[in-house]
């Protein structure tokens, strides 16, 4: 698709102008994400471009109901899902059809709703800014972008040219601010990862923004970028965000990282809990101000929710004023793991355990340089197996990331075994709880995940705190307890990791003898 002067119709309904009332004051923003839950599309074939736009064009008529709701609300920006307006699971033929060009708006200025003809094929693009602007407000969505290569691309794809997973920005004026090409797909075979790997960054009136997708959560580029080179002090998140505890619940991962970095976190998850996809919210700092979970698949279609919340106007993170994030104690390595040490299974990762037998008391244990130690008080004896858990090393399943955890969680059943199997049921109510860690880095996430009736629910703010690699529950929780976890990213592992067996002259057996080593070297 090289651009050309847009001769199609745009989406074939009109939105009506609407005139705005502020939101953000002086101290405050109104911010909303919808979780949208679309059906999906035939991806089993190529359909053509009007077939594509027939499929979008109710998605988007989702949004413009959503938006329309936002602004009744004074809302200043709100986000969608990944996924939300193509679906996910194309092949890279499939999507094909569904992807349009999306100028750079470094390198020119772009209302696509009071200029539509700039480009062709820019439907979405067109109804995307005509909501913004109709609506006076800040929109955050996910769509596919379609990059021609130059002459001179040596790596340009077979096909002649680049498909990105994409977030565009408009402001209150419609205007293409900022797009973020996702750098670390996760199994994304339509797409092409970023390019240029550029963490991208936006300005409003209420903060500095940053911008990114899903699986990109875990990674240095774009995440740390973000907080120290740009120090953005809020992040918009589209997602399509499949729940995978112990850790990886959505709404617990997410509110995690904005407690964890001290910013704002605005996550828009696809719904479809068939396949464990679901879980939005807004969170800040101090945990989540609203979040949406529901994995009900009955009547799964009509799950959509739009969450609406006043946040304050952040300047900084918890990186950029360099506050106090973790400990600087360290394990020496020559100290015991702790009497009564097992070994689980947890999501690909074999953890150091150790039961919590008593009602109340406290537990140590460790694995290569993390320690863990916690104390805990139970309402009643333990009907149910709960254990303290550590590990400090390479994580290799779905992704290769090195991590440092420290967990309380609740067994799935009464088999030592099943202790990182992530249970979704708890009847065990906690009256106190205080966890630390002898953590590497600041990159510390706190998680609390309690069992509620909707499965999983998360604490309420004023009942915990988090400080320097340490949490704390001193009247603990209403709820039954499923996790009590500090998760923590060593990117600097990642670096060593990349810098050593990243080489692309390496060959595949070489790459793998080297990542063998740097485990063993981990393990040693």
């Amino acid at each position: 698709m090289v651009p050309r002067r847009q001769t199609s119709m745009m989406l074939g309904w009109v939105l009506l102008f609407s005139v705005g009332v502020r939101g953000y004051s002086d101290q405050t923003f109104r911010a909303a994400v919808y979780e949208h839950a679309p059906l999906p599309p035939n991806r089993t074939i190529v359909v053509t471009r009007q077939e594509a736009l027939d499929y979008m064009r109710k998605n988007l008529e989702v949004y413009k109901t959503a938006t329309e709701e936002a602004h009744g609300q004074n809302v200043d920006i709100i986000v969608f899902p990944e996924d939300g307006i193509t679906y996910n699971g194309h092949t890279r033929k499939s999507v094909r059809p569904y992807l349009e060009y999306i100028p750079d708006p470094k390198q020119e200025q772009w209302n696509p709703c009071e200029v539509p003809d700039r480009y062709s094929n820019t439907e979405v693009q067109y109804t995307l800014s005509c909501l913004a602007k109709n609506n006076s407000l800040w929109i955050v969505a996910n769509m596919g972008d379609y990059q021609p290569c130059q002459a001179d691309d040596t790596v340009c794809p077979a096909d002649g040219h680049y498909q990105f997973n994409t977030d565009v920005v408009y402001d209150s004026n419609g205007t293409l601010i900022a797009k973020y090409h996702k750098i670390n797909l996760f199994f994304e075979f339509m797409f092409d990862p970023s390019t240029s790997k550029e963490a991208v960054s936006f300005e409003t009136p209420f903060g500095t923004f940053g911008v990114f997708t899903c699986f990109d959560i875990l990674f240095r580029n774009p995440v740390v970028v973000l907080m120290k080179e740009k120090e953005v002090s809020n992040i918009v998140f589209p997602t399509a965000w499949m729940d995978t505890p112990p850790f990886f619940a959505a709404i617990q991962f997410h509110s995690a990282v904005a407690a964890g970095f001290g910013i704002n976190f605005l996550a828009a998850n696809m719904h479809n809990p068939r396949y464990r996809f679901q879980g939005s919210g807004i969170y800040s700092p101090d945990g989540a101000v609203a979040y949406y979970y529901n994995n009900s698949v009955k009547g799964q279609e009509e799950g959509g929710k739009l969450l609406v919340s006043e946040l304050k106007i952040l300047r900084n993170n918890a990186l950029s004023h360099n506050s106090p994030m973790y400990s600087s104690k360290k394990y020496n390595g020559t100290q015991a793991m702790g009497d009564g040490v097992f070994h689980a299974d947890t999501f690909g990762d074999n953890f150091n355990y150790i039961l919590l037998t008593e009602s109340s008391g406290k537990a140590r244990v460790c694995h290569n340089e993390l320690c863990c130690k916690a104390t805990y008080t139970s309402r009643d004896n333990f009907t149910e197996m709960f254990a303290l858990g550590a590990f400090d090393g390479l994580h290799t399943k779905e992704g290769t990331y090195y991590i440092q955890v420290c967990t309380i969680l609740r067994c799935k059943t009464l088999e030592k075994s099943s202790c990182g199997q992530g249970s979704r049921v708890s009847n065990t109510y906690f009256t106190q709880l205080a966890l630390s860690g002898t953590f590497k880095t600041p990159y510390t996430f706190p998680e609390i995940l309690l069992h509620g009736e909707n499965v999983f629910d998360l604490a309420p703010s004023t009942t915990w705190s988090y400080n320097a690699g340490s949490m704390e529950a001193k009247n603990g929780f209403e709820q039954p307890l499923l996790s009590f976890s500090l998760f923590s990213r060593d990117y600097d592992n990642d670096l060593r990791l990349t810098s050593s067996c990243g080489n692309p002259k390496l060959t595949i057996f070489t790459q793998c003898l080297c990542l063998l080593s740097l485990l063993f070297s981990v393990l040693s």
